[in-house]
C-alpha cells in the first residue's frame, strides 16, 4: 500500500487486467474475446514494474484508474452503451499515464 492508501502497483495492476479479462469474457465477440484474452496473458506474465509517465505521479495515476474503473463498471452493469462508449474512450486517452516495465 502507498503513502495514499493505493494499493501496490504491480497489485493494482493484476487486478486491472482481472477486471479487463471480466469484461472481455461477457463480449459476445468470440474472436475479439479471444485475442484480448490471449494478450492479457501475454502481458502479464512479461510485467514486472509499473512505473509512472512524465504528466502524473504513480498514486495519483492509480487513483485515477481506479475511479474510471468504477465508473465503466457501474455503467456497463446498468446497460448504458452511449455512456459505455465514452468512458471506453477516456480510459483509451487515460492509459496513457503510466507504463509497465517488463
Amino acid at each position: 500500500m502507498s503513502s495514499w492508501g493505493v494499493p501496490d502497483p504491480v497489485a493494482f495492476v493484476r487486478s486491472n487486467w482481472q477486471l479487463h479479462a471480466r469484461i472481455a469474457r461477457i463480449s459476445p465477440n468470440e474472436l475479439l474475446r479471444s485475442i484480448y484474452l490471449s494478450l492479457l496473458d501475454v502481458v502479464e506474465v512479461h510485467t514486472v514494474s509499473v512505473q509512472p509517465s512524465l504528466e502524473m505521479l504513480l498514486d495519483e495515476c492509480i487513483r485515477s484508474r481506479l475511479d474510471l474503473h468504477r465508473d465503466v463498471v457501474e455503467v456497463v452493469g446498468r446497460a448504458d452503451a452511449p455512456e459505455a462508449r465514452r468512458l471506453i474512450k477516456e480510459h483509451a486517452v487515460a492509459g496513457e499515464s503510466a507504463r509497465l516495465v517488463g
